[in-house]
């Protein structure tokens, strides 16, 4: 029996990505970018009862590579749902990041990523 199940859903805020995606918002683009990755490396653990969606702070660099360890900005970062959302980032890790996004490292070098299990 797999403990495992895959059902993420994730929502990306921060210094320079918002979970309120408009259609002018010059970000918009950068969300569907990072949650494709995330969707392929986030397993949702199926001990996870609770509904906690833990939030990460992600770092990157220029080249996708993580600058710092992830870290668990809200929830409890002992749980099972924020251990797996730190895996996946590490899993991730590194990041795709297309060229025609690299001019725009301000924008997306720092972000808070919602674990939705």
């Amino acid at each position: 029996m797999n403990p495992l199940i895959s059902a993420p859903v994730f929502v990306l805020l921060a210094a320079g990505l918002s979970g309120c995606v408009t259609a002018g918002n010059p970000r918009a683009d950068l969300i569907s970018i990072f949650m494709d990755q995330f969707m392929k490396c986030y397993v949702v653990p199926q001990q996870a009862l609770s509904r906690e969606a833990p939030v990460v702070e992600i770092r990157l660099n220029l080249d996708g590579s993580l600058a710092q360890e992830p870290r668990v900005v809200r929830g409890d970062p002992a749980s099972v749902n924020a251990q797996a959302a730190l895996k996946a980032v590490k899993r991730c890790a590194p990041f795709h990041i297309p060229a025609s996004i690299t001019h725009r490292h301000a924008q997306w070098k720092v972000m808070q990523v919602t674990f939705e299990p």
